[in-house]
């Protein structure tokens, strides 16, 4: 089984211990799946070259972070609760790569995400957990995952393009389906905020 790229690896190893908690389940992703202690609803997806799965479920953890930071913020989360919402976010984006992979989409100029996010969440689990805090932090976090949405938009077309040149053509029309990344999506997460 093929290990994490290696700027997701750099992520995980330079990280804080208070992001390391759960590092071994990390390292295990790919071996089976993990097991973390969060309440959240995780299950990598069935096939690793479901690009649109990969897409909705990494989006869906990226909300469910942003969440847990804000239970954390009212006293309501742990260190260990982020840290394992952010591991999640971290095996997923390399689920996310990996499907991309497989249509020959290149991924590269988003390898810094996971490591942005990750320095930017241990400045902000190293203070006091309040609102005042989550207010200086939480536009940096928002800031990252922004750029994560247009950059995964920003590959819709390259994917299409890989999708519709490995199928046979009846019409001029694509047969690919909407991606999880559109333009609704952008608004909706402006609006989230």
């Amino acid at each position: 089984m093929q290990s994490p790229p290696p700027p997701y690896n750099q992520a995980v190893s330079m990280g804080h211990t208070t992001l390391m908690s759960n590092l071994s389940d990390a390292k295990q992703w790919g071996k089976s799946r993990p097991v973390v202690n969060t309440g959240m609803n995780y299950t990598p997806p069935s096939s690793p070259s479901d690009v649109p799965t990969a897409v909705s479920t990494l989006l869906g953890l990226t909300k469910q972070l942003q969440e847990m930071l804000r239970h954390w913020s009212m006293g309501q989360a742990s260190e260990s609760q982020v840290s394992d919402a952010y591991i999640l976010v971290g095996m997923q984006f390399n689920a996310t790569v990996n499907a991309f992979a497989r249509y020959h989409v290149d991924m590269s100029d988003l390898f810094y995400i996971p490591t942005e996010l990750r320095n930017t969440l241990e400045l902000c689990l190293g203070e006091d957990p309040c609102q005042r805090t989550l207010d200086r932090y939480m536009p940096a976090v928002r800031a990252i995952l922004y750029a994560l949405l247009q950059g995964l938009q920003s590959k819709q077309i390259p994917y299409r393009k890989a999708v519709d040149s490995s199928r046979p053509h009846s019409s001029g029309s694509s047969t690919y389906a909407r991606s999880p990344v559109d333009d609704h999506n952008l608004r909706e997460f402006r609006r989230s905020g």
